[in-house]
């Protein structure tokens, strides 16, 4: 069980992970998550999964300087947008250089302040991500928590996996396995491959959970089935070889 990784997803939209990092305490962390604009869960939907609600705490929302930009390229007409879905999007565009324009992080960041700002929960969990990996602003794994937290709290379900990756490898708080088990959780119960994988990781090891290979492999398998390239390897790291392919002891 040793193999198994922790990590969130690469940022190119649909692409392969960039890789996988140690789920041990004192690694170098997750890499960062997919940008996103999709839309947060709905509890009234009936065939929603349970939830199971984090206990985190969640600060107030900073004011910082990236925001006194948004008027000048807002009123210029050069990245305009009305809703928080739409500054979302165009926010994509600009951090992946895609669609016809130029990448540009610092734009990108500022249309995921003025998405957040405008209430979309995928706005916010893209300025997380952001602040995680330095892209457009100074990385800041304290400001990157914080709006995972609102994503999270605001029903984006990669948001609070994201959350508890920051937890599980210490960044930006203390490291905290039970906060991360209960995020990953939620996570994986809102339809979160990564979610799931990253919870089966902890079973899988024994990290702030009692271990639990069957528990872990369930997770792996559901990781899978929700797309997740990196719950699929799991699967197969977590597969003991057959009797043929172990050589004998000599």
């Amino acid at each position: 069980m040793a193999n198994q990784k922790s990590v969130s997803e690469s940022r190119a939209t649909g692409g392969v992970p960039l890789g996988r990092v140690p789920a041990q305490v004192g690694s170098d962390g997750p890499l960062v998550g997919t940008w996103s604009h999709a839309a947060p869960w709905d509890d009234s939907n009936t065939s929603r999964r349970r939830s199971i609600m984090a206990s985190a705490g969640l600060g107030l929302l900073a004011i910082f300087a990236i925001a006194g930009g948004l008027a000048r390229h807002f009123g210029a007409g050069s990245a305009s947008c009305a809703t928080g879905a739409e500054c979302s999007q165009l926010g994509v565009q600009y951090a992946q250089g895609v669609d016809g324009v130029a990448a540009d992080g610092p734009l990108a960041a500022r249309l995921f302040q003025r998405a957040c700002d405008l209430g979309h929960a995928g706005g916010c969990n893209n300025l997380g991500l952001a602040f995680q990996s330095g892209q457009g602003v100074p990385q800041d794994y304290e400001r990157s928590m914080e709006y995972f937290g609102r994503a999270c709290s605001a029903g984006f379900a990669e948001g609070c996996n994201n959350q508890g990756a920051l937890y599980e490898h210490g960044q930006g708080v203390p490291v905290n396995l039970g906060d991360a088990q209960r995020l990953y959780t939620q996570a994986c119960r809102h339809g979160s491959g990564l979610g799931c994988s990253n919870l089966g990781v902890l079973y899988a090891q024994g990290r702030g959970v009692s271990a639990n290979p069957a528990e872990a492999a369930r997770l792996f398998r559901e990781a899978c089935s929700a797309g997740s390239s990196v719950g699929c390897n799991n699967i197969v790291d977590s597969t003991p070889a057959p009797p043929e392919a172990i050589e004998p002891a000599r």
